[in-house]
């Protein structure tokens, strides 16, 4: 185990060096939203993680076939950042047994992209990184799973890595696109580094998109301990690129209120997502209203206001005051430019950066949770024992000084 946790971290090295040369000056972008944010999550995260470059992000690129010989780079790299270093190139995969025959510019076909897969996986557990323990695959209307096949493939499967049509086909004779590829290899990745991460000491909440010394993991873990996240699901990887829900925005307030044991006001709460419209994602005025509704509820003697100069915003809209409230703590939304953008999604990022400055300002404190009960373990009999002693020599020497 402990070999196969240095497998991962060397691989986790290496892919904040790979996000930090293709992803840009992460800090710069928490308060400008991406375009990567419209993404599907699986070409998103590929892309910060080099498996697609920014500029194949277009449809008529996304549905061509990828060759064989750009598909094993791409899986190359997918095993180097797992920490299977000895599968660095497609030339290596041919060397392990992981790619089959030469590769070049012949397509790949989906049956062929699933058998590479499982046998990508077969390599990864035979290093002890991940476990093959499922029951056997599922057989799919046009394809027969062989027997040697058969748990890697079911830990595909049951992974969600790779998925058929509606119709139980896995259309197998279909060239893969580069669009399936890029979902298919990222897929891969996050399933078995988040099993990979799921065998590690459980010190302290973790990403697998984001390293530990990330400046974005300060701020995860002062909202995780303001209760931010006790109401919503975190998903393996923080992908700070992609859009806050409404939804997740209005639990991370009720995580936050619950922890600090004080109610929430439920029609403030839907004021604040008033004119949402259809658009599921949190806009930023509404994160500018959230965070003023904090600094209100827990802040309120100590605010004070300024001024403000966005060049889209007006005394008439409902953000107004927000930004003046959030201008005296120092802080100011949007871009460099004088711009509010208030109708413009906002990301993870941007909304974690800023709920944490204000929390901070606020200086919530979370209320003791009630400790929880569990089973008597040895040191608590010992304790006991030497407290019954404790007491039984106090009462002895109580009677033996009444005696005298």
């Amino acid at each position: 185990m402990k070999q196969a946790n240095s497998y991962f971290l060397a691989g986790a090295i290496l892919t904040a060096i790979i996000i930090a040369v293709a992803g840009g000056n992460l800090i710069t972008s928490v308060f400008a939203s991406s375009n990567l944010g419209r993404q599907p999550r699986e070409l998103r995260l590929g892309c910060e993680l080099g498996i697609i470059m920014p500029d194949q992000l277009k449809t008529r690129m996304l549905d061509r076939r990828i060759p064989s010989a750009d598909f094993s780079e791409k899986l190359a790299l997918v095993m180097m950042l797992l920490g299977a270093n000895e599968s660095e190139n497609a030339r290596e995969l041919v060397k392990n047994g992981i790619i089959e025959g030469n590769v070049g510019s012949r397509s790949m076909s989906r049956a062929n992209t699933l058998e590479t897969l499982a046998r990508a996986s077969i390599f990864l557990a035979g290093k002890g990184l991940i476990s093959l323990d499922n029951e056997g695959a599922s057989n799919y209307r046009d394809y027969r799973i062989a027997d040697k096949y058969s748990k890697a493939v079911a830990w595909l499967q049951a992974k969600y890595v790779v998925r058929g049509y509606p119709d139980g086909s896995l259309g197998k004779k279909r060239n893969l696109t580069l669009r399936e590829a890029v979902f298919f290899l990222h897929r891969f990745y996050e399933a078995a580094s988040s099993e990979m991460m799921s065998k590690r000491p459980a010190e302290k909440l973790s990403f697998i998109d984001v390293t530990l010394s990330h400046p974005i993991m300060q701020p995860i873990e002062n909202l995780t301990r303001a209760g931010a996240f006790d109401k919503i699901i975190l998903r393996p990887s923080f992908d700070g690129e992609s859009f806050v829900s409404r939804t997740d925005l209005t639990e991370m307030l009720k995580g936050i209120f619950a922890r600090a044991g004080k109610d929430i006001d439920e029609i403030r709460l839907k004021a604040i997502f008033a004119d949402s419209g259809t658009d599921s994602s949190s806009h930023r005025r509404h994160l500018a209203l959230a965070l003023e509704y904090i600094l209100d509820s827990f802040a309120k003697n100590r605010l004070s206001a300024q001024k403000i100069d966005y060049s889209d915003v007006d005394m008439e809209q409902p953000e107004f005051e927000s930004l003046i409230k959030l201008a005296g703590c120092g802080l100011k939304l949007g871009y460099g430019d004088g711009r509010f953008a208030g109708n413009e999604s906002v990301t993870w990022y941007e909304t974690v950066r800023l709920l944490d400055e204000v929390l901070k300002f606020a200086e919530i404190t979370a209320k003791e949770s009630a400790k929880k009960d569990r089973l008597a373990v040895k040191s608590d009999l010992e304790s006991l024992k030497a407290l019954l002693r404790a007491k039984k020599d106090k009462i002895h020497q109580i009677l033996t000084n009444k005696k005298n």
